[in-house]
């Protein structure tokens, strides 16, 4: 079975700290958008986070901190998700990986990626468009967890850095727009909302 950490664990520094999964878009927040998206049960969705777990009470999901302090990065959420599956959940074997301020990602992402490191006997698969890897997008096996505790013990803190050695596979995908656009900044949001208005979704 496959579980989803979604990674809600920065500063959000350039939006002025605010808590990006809260932000509103077309009258739900970036974190309903996902869930609308995401074919999960939300029991097997854990959201990764290091603000005020109240601020979630209404969405029924699992909220986690990260394991190791500091604000080490998406990799710290991901090793978080792999270790409350790990513990929770025998029965998962893949945990999907992607940020909470995605809102167009695609939305078969989750069959593509299991189809791709299946097909291809890997422990880890990324999401690939117009050329360009997207590292935060992925899929990673459960046995993976300890030594990714040990590479950010030893500083590690870039996915493509750890993932290297396991030669992920690359999953395509094709749009006519950008679905793996990020909202990091105010203009960014507006962009977003732009997208929204003319039906990109």
């Amino acid at each position: 079975m496959i579980g989803c950490v979604l990674l809600a664990g920065g500063k959000s520094s350039r939006m002025n700290g605010i808590d990006k999964a809260l932000v509103r878009i077309n009258n739900k927040t970036f974190l309903q958008l996902i869930l609308d998206k995401l074919k999960i049960k939300n029991n097997k969705i854990v959201l990764n986070t290091n603000r005020d777990s109240n601020n979630f009470k209404d969405y029924k999901l699992n909220i986690i901190n990260d394991t190791i302090p500091n604000f080490q990065g998406p990799l710290a959420g991901i090793l978080s998700g792999l270790e409350w599956f790990d513990k929770q959940d025998n029965n998962i074997e893949w945990v999907v990986s992607l940020p909470i301020d995605t809102p167009f990602f695609p939305d078969n992402l989750v069959e593509k990626l299991f189809e791709c490191v299946n097909k291809n006997n890997r422990l880890v698969g990324v999401a690939n468009s117009n050329g360009r890897n997207h590292p935060v997008f992925a899929i990673w096996h459960i046995s993976l967890k300890n030594d990714l505790k040990n590479s950010l013990k030893n500083n590690i803190r870039k996915i493509d850095i750890f993932t290297q050695k396991y030669t992920p596979a690359e999953v395509h995908f094709t749009s006519s727009f950008d679905q793996f656009f990020n909202v990091n900044t105010p203009d960014d949001l507006k962009l977003a909302e732009d997208m929204f208005s003319k039906g990109i979704k």
